[in-house]
């Protein structure tokens, strides 16, 4: 009980801290109305598509993209990201009877043979440059050693990413009638590995050469087939990071590309296209998401917890004096236009794992970013065991206003007395747990009068 009394009154010091500086005087208004979110076409021949914000994962265009689809060769962007978390490059892979097994009907492969033993980064570029399917085999059943075990794991990872609508039968993509995605769900597979360096790289590499070794006599040479990274080529793209191409007869042309310009980072995913129309589809869809919309850095647009500010929590009950910050790295995006005063933030205070509040950040209903907010130096507020039920208040604000208003509204609360009304609250809400615990302390005590009482008498 006292536990629960000390964290109260940490929680609630806390949180009047925050609102005290988060102004409730209605928004001001501006001369000129915020920009709608746009609402444009985008003509492809692929049946379906997805744009995605990488930053965020804010879907900036869409086209059927819930819709399954069967992926082809964009499945091994899944089985890079399993191998890229799961080994070191230098590790030996050696290609069984099994792994080999995919070869056939004229699927893509680098040659590869029984026994044959190279590394894991040979095997990874083979896989993501040249398609070879082996090598997606082989990887697998060195990971986790059978395909039916890196099959389980394809499935696993893939949900843990964010792709609820997919399922995997193998890792290089081959025909199976149960091995189907959605263009969302690749979406969310490509931002999961994004995030590593090493695939970047890979992506962006037209040429890698798979040394001589114990099986194979002479160089292999592994030439991109992701067709918009060759500069000079017919379907260059300016800021492109690269990608994986895919294609079956049940499948079609499909293909997933990253790309980035003036910060900001799209993802980019087409399924069931039709030959070189998924560069174009491609194109089409960068184009869009690149014309429309602009990536905002949050904590430069928002100084009101910046490194610079001491924050003290003072109240009737704790004096204790730290930082608040915000996630510098934490971005939005909005549309050309638009303005960080246009955001609506949308406030989660939870006194678990290190961080304080998560704010994410709304445009004309649509999330399109969020932020941690953590506090330093002074009291830090943590549950004693991850069992420990959390403590959650949502509070809806705006932003603050970062550009010249013209006309201003008046409002009930002014800024100065948020911090009073809060230490009132608190003193309110101290009050009643004491009062709580007097009576509950008293009938204790009634209890065992009456025990004692009974015991006189019965002896």
């Amino acid at each position: 009980m006292k536990a629960l009394i000390r964290k109260t009154i940490i929680y609630l010091s806390v949180m009047g801290l925050v609102l005290s500086g988060i102004s409730f005087v209605p928004k001001e208004v501006a001369a000129d109305q915020a920009p709608a979110w746009p609402d444009g076409y985008v003509k492809t021949v692929a049946k379906s598509s997805c744009l995605m914000d990488y930053a965020t994962g804010t879907v900036l265009y869409e086209s059927k993209a819930h819709k399954k689809r069967f992926p082809a060769s964009i499945t091994k962007t899944l089985t890079a990201l399993l191998t890229i978390e799961n080994c070191d490059m230098n590790e030996t892979v050696t290609y069984s009877k099994n792994s080999l097994s995919c070869i056939k009907d004229g699927a893509a492969n680098i040659g590869a043979k029984v026994g044959e033993k190279m590394s894991v980064k040979d095997a990874l570029y083979g896989m993501m440059l040249h398609s070879g399917n082996e090598c997606a085999t082989a990887l697998g059943e060195h990971m986790f050693g059978s395909e039916k075990a890196f099959v389980q794991k394809l499935n696993e990872r893939a949900k843990q990413a964010g792709a609820k609508d997919s399922h995997f039968v193998n890792g290089n993509g081959l025909h199976n009638d149960n091995h189907y995605v959605t263009a969302y769900d690749m979406a969310m597979i490509m931002r999961a590995a994004l995030k590593y360096p090493l695939f970047r790289e890979i992506l962006g590499t037209t040429q890698y050469t798979i040394q001589k070794n114990n099986k194979r006599k002479h160089r292999f040479i592994a030439n991109m087939r992701h067709k918009m990274i060759w500069e000079g080529g017919p379907y260059y793209y300016k800021g492109i990071i690269g990608g994986k191409t895919g294609f079956t007869d049940e499948a079609r042309n499909t293909l997933v590309t990253a790309a980035e310009r003036d910060g900001m980072t799209l993802i980019a995913i087409v399924l069931k296209s039709d030959t070189n129309h998924v560069y174009t589809d491609t194109k089409k869809l960068f184009n869009y998401g690149f014309r429309n919309f602009k990536s905002i850095n949050i904590s430069e647009n928002d100084n009101r917890f910046n490194n610079e500010n001491d924050y003290s929590l003072t109240s009737p009950f704790i004096n204790k004096t730290g930082t608040l910050e915000l996630d510098k790295t934490a971005t939005a995006v909005i549309p050309k236009g638009a303005n960080y005063s246009d955001l609506k933030i949308t406030t989660t205070y939870n006194v678990a794992r290190g961080i304080f509040s998560k704010m994410n950040y709304k445009y004309d209903g649509r999330s399109v970013g969020t932020a941690t907010l953590t506090y330093h130096k002074g009291t830090k507020v943590k549950t004693s065991s991850d069992t420990e039920q959390e403590t959650i208040v949502k509070i809806t604000t705006t932003a603050p206003t970062t550009k010249a208003p013209t006309k201003k509204s008046s409002g009930i609360f002014k800024k100065n007395m948020v911090p009073i009304i809060i230490i009132g609250v608190c003193v309110v809400v101290f009050i009643l747990i004491i009062i709580l615990l007097i009576k509950r302390k008293k009938k204790l005590d009634r209890i065992r009068a009456a025990k004692r009482n009974r015991n006189r008498y019965t002896h």
